[in-house]
């Protein structure tokens, strides 16, 4: 019977071992590293039930933490053809039994955690929303607490953030931290309208020219495309994600140092801008994923532990459409909470949350974007002679707002 769905790692210190794949179902066995009991979980999935954006292809992880039903030195299945060395066969057919019956019965024994998973898959857009904390209304609001954002230094100009699409006046800016989970900071309005569509035009057309990783290869595929990209029908459809800095490797869960590549200075000024508020003035901004969500891309849960500096915050900025947030504790048992996430939210994830369980199982498209709205904000930016962030308004990138959700990862590392 399933116990919990994957959610990246059953629990922290595991590490992939092997993986089989046979008529769309699976098992993959994960090791402790942390001790030398072997204790492993056995993880279970169906190709053809979810989709993910972890590694841009499916990957709907379902999972058997065999620790609650069997106990310490457990099963370690190789393959379904080859019994493991020095594994009874009542052991093996009891854990082949627990995979085969999650194979049948789905999500029907889910553990309370994950549900919420796909309470929101299956639920309308307005329905989500309705379900979830939305930090707009008055009844949402009322599940966090303020947060004194801190003053940025005398030398920063107001052009520094203006130049990333920042509100140059802090007065703007607004954030709060969600009671239930310590350290789960929400800044909301931070960003003007223009700077949205700036950070959104920026994915599509300068970042792609950049050396990079992206869940289609390396810089080339998309560098041929170049700034055209928002005019590629079909590799828009298939990014998922592209990496900066650090690139992350999604099998083992490492950073190397011999795999990196610059991050582009505009993520650098807006991360060190955004750590400095909420106190984090030495913050070095050193891995960076651009998530790229379709109406139906999900991001199946997990928790971010690769990174050797977890005392760093972890800090998401939101663009275009709409989207459920899960964020829980550490433990992959404990109940989530979901938000409701706009276009310009940004979340940082510090303390406690840092190392906690989260996902987004859901993209909602209910915001509708025009190409005369943005060009009545550049106009006035105009009049005012301040900083111009944009020189033209492409319809395709509006377009583009009008069906996606971009998500902007960045983490230190070291």
């Amino acid at each position: 019977m399933i116990i919990a769905k994957f959610y990246g790692n059953v629990c922290p210190n595991f590490v992939s071992t092997q993986s089989v794949v046979h008529k769309g179902h699976g098992h993959r066995t994960v090791t402790r590293t942390d001790d030398s009991s072997k204790e492993t979980a056995l993880l279970l999935f169906n190709d053809n039930k979810y989709k993910t954006v972890d590694s841009g292809r499916a990957c709907p992880w379902r999972a058997v933490d065999c620790r609650a039903l069997i106990g310490r030195n457990l099963l370690n299945v190789g393959n379904l053809n080859q019994m493991p060395a020095g594994v009874s066969w009542g052991q093996y057919a009891k854990t082949m039994t627990i995979f085969f019956l999650s194979s049948i019965l789905g999500s029907s024994l889910v553990s309370a955690y994950y549900r919420p998973l796909d309470q929101f898959k299956s639920s309308s857009g307005t329905d989500a929303i309705q379900k979830a904390i939305d930090p707009s209304t008055e009844s949402g609001s009322a599940c966090f607490k303020p947060f004194q954002l801190i003053p940025l230094p005398d030398g920063l100009a107001a052009n520094h953030l203006a130049e990333v699409g920042l509100h140059a006046d802090l007065g703007f800016w607004k954030a709060a931290e969600l009671s239930s989970k310590p350290g789960l900071i929400l800044i909301r309005n931070a960003f003007t309208s223009l700077g949205q569509y700036f950070w959104v035009q920026t994915c599509m057309k300068s970042f792609p020219t950049l050396p990079h990783r992206s869940n289609l290869g390396g810089a080339s595929v998309l560098g041929k495309v170049g700034t055209e990209l928002a005019n590629n029908a079909e590799l828009c459809a298939r990014l998922r994600w592209i990496t900066f800095g650090y690139h992350h490797d999604w099998d083992s869960k490492v950073y190397s140092n011999q795999e990196r590549s610059l991050i582009p200075r505009e993520l650098v000024q807006l991360s060190r801008i955004i750590a400095g508020r909420v106190g984090y003035a030495d913050y070095e901004p050193e891995a960076t994923i651009i998530n790229y969500y379709n109406g139906k891309t999900t991001m199946s849960g997990h928790v971010d532990t690769s990174e050797r500096n977890l005392d760093a915050p972890l800090i998401s900025v939101s663009l275009g459409q709409t989207a459920i947030f899960l964020i829980g504790t550490s433990k992959p048992s404990d109940p989530p909470e979901a938000l409701v996430l706009r276009s310009g939210d940004i979340v940082v994830m510090s303390g406690p949350s840092r190392v906690a369980f989260h996902a987004l199982p859901r993209v909602i498209c209910n915001v509708r974007y025009s190409k005369r709205a943005f060009q009545e904000e550049q106009q006035q930016q105009q009049q005012d002679d301040t900083f111009e962030l944009v020189e033209e308004i492409d319809p395709l990138i509006v377009g583009y707002m009008n069906a996606h959700r971009i998500n902007l990862n960045i983490r230190q590392v070291d």
